[in-house]
């Protein structure tokens, strides 16, 4: 993928941070674009991975963040069309079928609706700071709109917790998919249930100097990912493998 930066860990998760630039005229148009265009993503990272040699493992999947710089939008229909962002399958079903068009049309009607009445969603994190920036965070993607440049998150500061999160939640899950298979995971042992173990203490874990608004980020991304209740699995697991 030219467009896109590869990342390799050393225990064995590949991770693509592809950046687009969009102008959408709505949450909608995001929507329908993240859905033509996910399989398509997947599918050219797959390709660029096998095409080195290497076996894909696990199910690859793609998580979208989206930092927001600018919207017509203010008040409450600002705060809903940032939370429709962060959950855009209520607007676009995966299974839904018709030209783009249709689906464009059928997810406005519906994104109306919610702009006019609100949106909220079990599954949805808020940790943005009032006055400084707009944050929310779900099973589905990240979503900052910053609103105090000088005072806000960085950028670099998003993409590197999601992806720190993102790679240890797929070797986690590599783990269980070995587990669920009937078999009992190999790993090596410097990547075994005490680095894991690292791993969980660093994602989970205040600095001292650490900000409140890192300190958020970090818990919303990790809480909603469900990162923690793999990671126990994972160690316990290959704690369990090193007894026999």
């Amino acid at each position: 993928m030219a467009d896109a930066r590869a990342l390799c860990w050393p225990f064995g998760v590949v991770m693509f941070h592809l950046v687009e630039v969009l102008e959408p005229e709505s949450v909608s148009s995001v929507a329908v674009w993240r859905r033509l265009t996910y399989d398509e993503n997947m599918e050219r990272a797959v390709q660029a991975v096998t095409g080195l040699g290497i076996k894909v493992l696990s199910d690859p999947y793609i998580l979208s963040a989206y930092l927001v710089e600018d919207t017509p939008l203010d008040g409450a229909q600002h705060d809903t069309a940032l939370r429709l962002l962060c959950v855009p399958r209520v607007l676009v079903s995966r299974h839904e079928k018709g030209t783009p068009e249709e689906k464009l049309a059928h997810a406005s009607v519906v994104e109306q609706a919610f702009l006019r009445d609100g949106f909220d969603h079990p599954d949805i994190c808020d940790f943005g700071v009032r006055g400084i920036a707009t944050a929310y965070a779900s099973w589905s993607g990240v979503v900052y709109s910053p609103l105090a440049p000088e005072q806000c998150l960085a950028e670099r500061e998003l993409v590197a917790c999601e992806l720190s999160v993102q790679a240890a939640w797929a070797y986690a899950d590599y783990i269980r998919r070995v587990v669920e298979a009937g078999a009992d995971p190999e790993v090596p042992p410097e990547y075994s249930w005490r680095y894991l173990r690292g791993i969980r203490s660093r994602l989970t874990t205040e600095r001292p100097q650490e900000t409140s608004q890192h300190r958020a980020m970090r818990e919303a991304i990790v809480n909603t990912s469900g990162l923690v209740r793999r990671l126990d699995q994972a160690i316990d697991t290959l704690r369990d493998c090193d007894r026999r």
